[in-house]
């Protein structure tokens, strides 16, 4: 991945790539930028085949902050300098040591001991001139949580749980978008809250569904041709084209399906526009879904918990528990997480589980 964001900036040079060499990286975002606003196709252009035009344009727009430098927190800031964003903040002001340099992968044996976010910053921006990075002047979030507002994007890793909860709530109320994640050795979590009414604009990621339609009788039921399965769920949205007799459903608005089985579904009321005489495509058009994220002190109550694999049903609850149980053991030791092969913080751990 690192490789092919290295290409993403440097497959293409110009004259503008050439003039922006002696230019502030905040002045150069903004000659990526032409008068209406658009992004520079030339630089960005494997990167809009992949995410899209709508995309690109919230991300260039988007101030996020990064909170942790260590191995996950900077895998993640350079993903986010290479994405091209409008700027990028980091926060760590806690030194650097030896055992950073096996997953840090921008710091140098001389660095240690001297803050993380310091001197990762100036190694990131590196990657892309074109988004500024710079390092969040305070030493502490909490202590002043207004200075959170100026950011679309708050990322936090290696940030104990009751700062989580904090920051994670303060955003939730101010509109803010919060990312929690966080490695423990071979186990990794995730948590998003995106605020009320996100709008996801493709759930599900797939290529819209297709079929040939073989009959719609005049209650609105389609049949698929030859008994393929249509692969569409309640609620999905489809357009129709080449119906014959029934041309009122050509080109007409997407229709609210509802699933009567494998190879039928309904479109609901199809009087006054024909009777259906042969042929007939559909077409799944995609509609935005509209999501209420909760916030993290409600989750943890209650969570809605991703399952990965249904052949450990049980495992996602028990990781739950477990990652609460880690970061009470580091509350009551003064940040330090147990041991490896050490039974006594095992079973420490243990009894914060329970």
């Amino acid at each position: 991945m690192s490789q092919e964001g290295c290409e993403l900036f440097s497959h293409t040079t110009t004259s503008q790539d050439i003039n922006m060499k002696d230019s502030s990286p905040a002045a150069a975002a903004e000659q990526l930028k032409d008068a209406n606003g658009e992004i520079d196709e030339s630089l960005y252009s494997r990167q809009l085949y992949v995410l899209g035009h709508e995309a690109m344009k919230r991300m260039g727009s988007s101030n996020i902050l990064v909170v942790g430098m260590r191995g996950l927190g900077v895998e993640i800031a350079k993903n986010i300098a290479l994405a091209g964003v409008k700027s990028l903040t980091l926060y760590d002001p806690k030194p650097a040591t030896i055992s950073d340099l096996s997953s840090q992968f921008f710091l140098h044996p001389e660095d240690v001991g001297k803050p993380r976010a310091a001197v990762t910053a100036p190694r990131v921006s590196e990657l892309n001139p074109y988004t500024p990075v710079d390092v969040h002047p305070s030493n502490s979030i909490t202590s002043n949580l207004d200075e959170l507002k100026r950011y679309q994007v708050v990322v936090l890793t290696d940030t104990p749980l009751k700062d989580q909860i904090t920051i994670a709530d303060f955003c939730h109320e101010n509109g803010i978008f919060v990312v929690i994640t966080d490695t423990f050795g071979l186990f990794g979590t995730i948590f998003t809250d995106f605020g009320k009414n996100f709008t996801c604009g493709d759930p599900t990621g797939e290529n819209p569904g297709t079929g040939i339609v073989a009959e719609i009788d005049s209650d609105g039921l389609v049949s698929a041709l030859d008994e393929t399965r249509h692969g569409l769920e309640d609620g999905d949205f489809v357009t129709f084209s080449e119906v014959q007799g029934m041309e009122g459903l050509n080109d007409s608005a997407p229709r609210k399906i509802t699933v009567k089985g494998p190879y039928t579904l309904s479109i609901g009321d199809v009087s006054g526009l024909g009777q259906y005489k042969r042929g007939g495509l559909y077409t799944q058009v995609k509609m935005p879904k509209f999501i209420d994220f909760e916030p993290l002190s409600t989750q943890l109550r209650k969570p809605e918990l991703m399952m990965s694999d249904f052949a450990k049903f049980d495992r996602p609850a028990q990781l739950h528990v477990g990652f609460q149980a880690l970061q009470a053991f580091a509350e009551k030791h003064n940040g330090e997480f147990s041991k490896p092969h050490n039974d006594a913080d095992a079973s420490e751990v243990w009894k914060l589980a329970e």
